[in-house]
């Protein structure tokens, strides 16, 4: 019998991801990846839940654990005229509540581990062309016919535009994000989330002695030397003392964006081209993973019962499933982004707000469970 047919395009963190899960099914799977992505390296950290990492450490294997840090807490703390205050713990009875990786190390390990899959062959070209009729992709001089086809390209490719249109529920929110890693002597091991003036920043541990940070900033920043500005932050928030260092600042825009159309007939499109969430929650890579997983799941029963996954509903399936998880997640995280926002005249109010709320426990255990396992 003919093994079914799938392909992945794009190899950054999504893509890779979608063919180290997808890889393990018995399917013939293509990962077209860019010719020039080894070029651009990755600087930012990504935090995962409990649920995901378990499910990512089985795929890439337990010995690879030692590039995930754990973090058992987060602490949230808030600027409130020039003073900051902290308001929430987050614990769960000495569990790990994250897992801490560098998207760079991380795309690197799956790179090898998908090398290994016998079914899966990588081709560095440059796609030209879906066919959504024929399901066929066009790359140098090739034209192959797949069962699936999975768009992991990211929010600013032409093929995603020209296939699944730019329909969108959007929320515009004139912010960028400063990321960075820091080298110290302070003995940082839990996350932290500081709500400041000009925005959030999340403190993401590596080690006891390297942390990345995440500023979201008005774009007004955008054309500024941010790094006198993070430093006297850091300091702030920290209390770091004079002798850190921080490697080269990238900036990258925000925005809230959820396309519309996420499928045409056996095309899906996966990752940061199907959804833009804000990163002050650090929840974009567990969705993108909550998503791999159930596809994998949906398709696997598929593939075990001998149906063919061409024209079938697992797509529909997938997106009765995901969409609107995702969607409500976008939500939530923008509606709590805007909530932070300082505003002159409503600073009192959180601040009464926010006073008892570390005593909240059913909020405390609600926001746990559903940033771990999702919402349903």
């Amino acid at each position: 019998m003919i093994k079914q047919k799938i392909c992945i395009i794009g190899n950054g963190l999504t893509g890779l991801t979608a063919a180290l899960i997808l890889g393990k099914l018995n399917l013939e799977v293509h990962l077209i990846a860019a010719p020039d992505r080894e070029k651009r390296k990755d600087i930012r950290t990504t935090a995962i839940s409990d649920s995901n990492y378990k499910s990512l450490i089985d795929l890439i294997g337990k010995k690879y654990s030692k590039i995930f840090f754990q973090s058992k807490e987060i602490d949230l703390y808030k600027e409130y005229s020039g003073e900051i205050k902290h308001f929430m713990n987050l614990s769960n009875k000495n569990e790990n509540l994250m897992f801490l990786f560098q998207n760079e190390i991380l795309k690197k390990l799956i790179q090898r581990k998908i090398n290994t899959y016998k079914n899966l062959k990588i081709y560095y070209k440059k796609v030209s062309k879906i066919d959504v009729e024929k399901n066929k992709v066009f790359f140098a001089n090739k034209k192959i016919g797949y069962d699936a086809i999975f768009v992991c390209t990211g929010s600013k490719s032409e093929i995603v535009k020209s296939i699944f249109g730019d329909r969108f529920i959007e929320s515009k929110t004139n912010e960028i994000a400063f990321t960075s890693i820091v080298n110290h002597n302070s003995n940082i091991d839990n996350a932290k989330q500081f709500f400041l003036k000009e925005g959030p920043m999340a403190i993401l541990p590596l080690n006891k002695n390297k942390f990345s940070f995440v500023w979201s900033v008005s774009s007004k920043f955008k054309n500024q030397n941010p790094t006198p500005l993070v430093i006297k932050k850091l300091k702030e928030t920290l209390k770091l003392k004079s002798d850190f260092t921080i490697s080269k600042i990238d900036c990258f825009p925000i925005s809230f964006k959820f396309r519309s159309n996420l499928n045409k007939k056996n095309i899906l499109v996966l990752g940061e081209g199907s959804y833009n969430v804000h990163p002050v929650a650090g929840q974009g890579f567990n969705l993108i993973l909550r998503d791999v997983l159930y596809l994998n799941s949906t398709i696997k029963e598929y593939v075990k019962n001998g149906i063919q996954i061409k024209d079938s509903l697992f797509v529909d399936e997938y997106l009765k499933q995901r969409k609107p998880e995702n969607l409500l997640f976008g939500l939530g995280i923008n509606f709590l982004n805007n909530f932070f926002k300082f505003n002159k005249i409503t600073e009192p109010i959180k601040k009464v707000i926010l006073k008892d709320i570390n005593k909240l426990s059913i909020l405390k255990d609600f926001s746990l469970r559903v940033s771990n396992k999702g919402i349903f």
